[in-house]
């Protein structure tokens, strides 16, 4: 028998379903590509414009913050002008190091070679305070000096050859009169390479920098001490021009302060249970560079879990669990001022419940002493003031023991410096100016360390976090 023929009813059902099943297929790709439209427009959204970066959002950070201006640095030596003459003192000399680069922002490495700072003070007729600025250099590197000078500078350039002596050529810079010199001031001959003047009735200071090493320093003694003069470390007040900030290096650190807050918040993103620390390292470093700060790589420290209880340790790549907290402390540079900034949180809690809770408690114990401190801040305060106010809290709590070091540094130029908030700086009173950190942390050997540091200005009326907000809890840094 022969196959029946399809009626012309069958047929057309047979075109209908071909058209439906077109119909639907078309439909699909349809939406198939306007879901790979709107996939483009999301990820356009959220990555076109970033690279694909996770820390492109900190990009340019800083860039309207300008570094420290000519004008600024000539104030600055001013100021030491003002204090030498207020403590009778006839110059101020420094090595090459911080103080030599906050005064003329000439940087310049230390060597067996004398490369001295001097800077002379007094008041002419009308007691206004003038100010000479002296390089002391080897003459071979004279040019190099000079091509370190600021622009509008007017630093004189003395030599020393090798052979002779560099701090008999800084007693000729002190002992030849310039402008407002007395005239009855007279030079009497000396030996050929130095003239020396006649003793002055009154003994002059020449001060010292503080840093400066002793073998530079018993060098100007001896040159120097057949004058009317006495060489001496620099008197405390000149310390604290640098410890008291100007406006311009504070909107320096606060800059800095708040954008090294916002990397870590970034990285913290980007964390996973499994990573290493290692991996976190690197994380850091990219965040950085991506903000436009400058910073070494691998200059954090990232420390999973009981590699936290060693306040400074450096970890051993432990591989993040859960149960872990991590703490990351770290800073970056910005026209020479510093960050220093610590946080510690969950990335995911573990399933001891017991520890879970303890880890939390610890760390807004944590929390309460730093708010404790930033309390106890206001000018005329003593440092140990507000060490003894975060501490209190930690102790009532029953971790005092815990709390192994001292609540924070100054900061500036340096990662650390002068003021130091310590049980036993009871000299040291609050300044408006001042800039330091408030670092508590608890530590517990083999478990865990828990730490939060934000860095702090102290004002007229009291202070301001110059790193932004404090975090607000272990899970948000």
């Amino acid at each position: 028998m022969g196959r029946r023929r399809p009626s012309d009813a069958e047929l057309h059902e047979r075109r209908r379903d071909k058209i439906r099943k077109c119909w639907r297929v078309g439909m699909l790709a349809v939406l198939f590509a306007l879901l790979g439209f709107l996939f483009m427009c999301l990820f356009e959204l959220y990555y076109g414009h970033t690279g694909g970066s996770p820390y492109a959002h900190l990009r340019g950070s800083c860039d309207h913050v300008a570094p420290i201006s000519p004008v600024e640095f000539e104030e600055r030596q001013t100021n030491l002008s003002k204090l030498l003459v207020d403590f009778k003192a006839a110059a101020y000399i420094a090595e090459p190091g911080i103080n030599m680069q906050y005064f003329t922002d000439i940087q310049w490495s230390q060597s067996e070679r004398p490369f001295l700072l001097v800077i002379q003070a007094k008041k002419d007729q009308t007691d206004t305070v003038l100010t000479k600025t002296t390089i002391v250099v080897p003459a071979f590197e004279a040019s190099r000096a000079r091509q370190k000078l600021l622009p509008g500078t007017s630093y004189a350039i003395k030599t020393w050859q090798e052979g002779a002596s560099a701090y008999k050529v800084v007693r000729e810079v002190i002992e030849t009169p310039w402008a407002g010199t007395d005239p009855n001031d007279e030079e009497e001959e000396g030996d050929d390479e130095i003239l020396h003047k006649k003793p002055k009735k009154e003994t002059e200071s020449i001060f010292i920098d503080t840093d400066m090493r002793q073998f530079v320093a018993a060098g100007l003694a001896d040159a120097l001490g057949n004058s009317a003069r006495k060489v001496e470390i620099a008197n405390h007040n000149i310390g604290l021009l640098r410890m008291q900030k100007s406006a311009h290096e504070i909107e320096i650190l606060r800059c800095v302060s708040e954008t090294t807050v916002n990397v870590i918040r970034a990285v913290k993103d980007q964390i996973h249970v499994g990573a290493r620390e290692s991996e976190v390292q690197a994380m850091m470093t990219q965040a950085f560079k991506e903000s436009g700060l400058s910073y070494e790589a691998g200059g954090s420290l990232v420390l999973f879990g009981k590699d936290a209880a060693l306040p400074h340790g450096k970890g051993n790549d432990t591989k993040l669990e859960k149960g872990m907290m991590v703490l990351i402390d770290t800073g970056a540079r910005l026209h020479g001022y510093l960050s220093d900034i610590t946080r510690t949180f969950w990335v995911r809690r573990g399933h001891s419940k017991e520890m879970n809770e303890e880890l939390d408690k610890v760390w807004e114990t944590v929390k309460k002493a730093q708010i404790a401190a930033l309390e106890a801040i206001k000018p005329g305060a003593a440092c140990n003031s507000i060490d003894k106010a975060a501490r209190e809290v930690i102790s009532e709590q029953g971790y005092g023991a815990r709390f192994t070091h001292r609540l924070g540094h100054g900061l500036g130029m340096e990662g650390h410096e002068e003021p130091y908030l310590n049980s036993g700086n009871t000299d040291t009173a609050l300044k408006p100016g001042m800039v330091f950190t408030n670092e508590p942390g608890i530590y517990v050997e083999g478990s865990y360390g828990i730490r939060l540091e934000d860095v702090v200005l102290v004002t007229e009326t009291g202070y301001e976090i110059l790193s932004g907000n404090l975090a607000t809890s272990p899970t948000e840094p």
